[in-house]
């Protein structure tokens, strides 16, 4: 059952992804235990049109908007959070591989914009550089989907006469080994392994600046979802798993404790005070923190300079993963012994929402400070101004 807020301004998912979201659903536990997404959930989210959703229109992508991902990932992420998870990133890294020159992007995109990209932009490894490219080797850790990804997309260092400089670089599957490392308490079936590239050529072709990406450099390309800063943008590929996780976990609740009854008395759980307490409290925690995420989409899209929101963007969607944390745990323990066995889907939805909200992106006190600075700063410009 999934839990919708009145309050939802989110449009409903496709047909295709309804059908992704069944699949994920059957195989959620199966996922969770062999830590890794079925076969038939890796294809229902290439079919689903996750890997294609940013892709330029050029190569036969949608070029489509941060607003409307929203709804696809949440209707997936409700019934499996680490199928949700491996689809948001799918999309938002398919984004970035847009930013590679035009001759990268063709050998990318060559058979059509279904390609699946797993993405590392934490900077590791070492790229030298030698005629037409690079010469890369280097490990990147919690890499989702490296295992079945087409290609992955890496950050690493490159010396330059400038010092050094992060660059993106393409790899095909077939350039990149992956060590099983992924053993965390959440999110297990993401199959957030490590990439292995030892002494690999890559062309010039298959690389860009990390700095273009960070700055949202459109470089003459169409569509507005270009021209949005990475720390604009890049929170939502996490908060939103994280927000249909909560409510998938909440709807399980509420079907579960809707029919409940007293084995000594016959009365509803459901009427009990604390229950209804519990409800409020908790899908009104999640409908605030879904509205805070769709306000960020919907600034995300209306193609206005998105650099002065940075600090606001980067407050709210770690304001709504501290509301979605909140409401998952008032939920488990409002679940009892009952959603602590190891076969309840409460159980595995609280461990992961718990450990996606443990991201470096999500982190609230990180967010604080830049929001802080910024709203300082701007309040003493604006008395230098009034006294000027």
């Amino acid at each position: 059952m999934s839990m919708r807020s009145p309050e939802a301004r989110l449009s409903s998912a496709t047909p295709a992804v309804q059908d992704l979201a069944t699949v994920a659903g059957k195989y959620a536990q199966q996922a969770d235990s062999e830590r890794r997404p079925a076969d038939e959930v890796v294809a229902g989210i290439r079919l689903a049109g996750f890997a294609r959703h940013f892709v330029p229109a050029s190569f036969g992508g949608d070029e489509g908007s941060f607003t409307r991902l929203l709804p696809q990932v949440c209707a997936v992420a409700r019934e499996c959070p680490s199928a949700g998870w491996i689809a948001s990133l799918t999309a938002h890294t398919g984004r970035m591989a847009g930013y590679l020159p035009e001759q990268g992007q063709r050998e990318l995109w060559h058979h059509g914009p279904d390609v699946l990209v797993s993405g590392a932009l934490v900077p590791s490894g070492k790229a030298t550089p030698t005629a037409g490219g690079w010469q890369v080797s280097g490990r990147w850790n919690y890499v989702s989907g490296a295992d079945f990804a087409d290609w992955a997309l890496v950050c690493t260092e490159v010396e330059s006469g400038a010092g050094p400089q992060s660059w993106c670089l393409a790899i095909p599957r077939a350039d990149y080994a992956t060590e099983d490392t992924w053993f965390n308490v959440g999110m297990r079936a993401t199959g957030s392994n490590t990439v292995v590239v030892d002494d690999l050529f890559v062309p010039r072709h298959r690389s860009f600046p990390r700095a273009d990406l960070e700055a949202g450099l459109s470089d003459g390309r169409a569509g507005s979802c270009y021209r949005a800063p990475l720390k604009a943008v890049n929170g939502l590929s996490f908060v939103v798993p994280l927000l249909g996780a909560a409510q998938g976990m909440a709807g399980h609740w509420i079907d579960w404790i809707g029919r409940k009854t007293d084995t000594h008395t016959g009365a509803r759980t459901r009427d009990r005070q604390s229950v209804q307490s519990d409800l409020a409290h908790s899908t009104a925690e999640i409908a605030a923190a879904e509205l805070l995420v769709h306000s960020i989409a919907e600034r995300a899209d209306s193609g206005a300079g998105l650099r002065p929101h940075i600090a606001l963007h980067m407050r709210d969607w770690s304001f709504a993963s501290e509301l979605v944390k909140s409401a998952a745990q008032r939920i488990f323990q409002a679940s009892g012994t009952s959603g602590q066995h190891e076969n309840a889907p409460v159980q595995r939805f609280w461990r992961d929402i718990h450990s996606a909200a443990s991201h470096f992106a999500l982190q609230l006190t990180q967010a604080a400070g830049q929001y802080a600075e910024e709203t300082f700063r701007s309040e003493t410009a604006g008395r230098s101004n009034e006294n000027a």
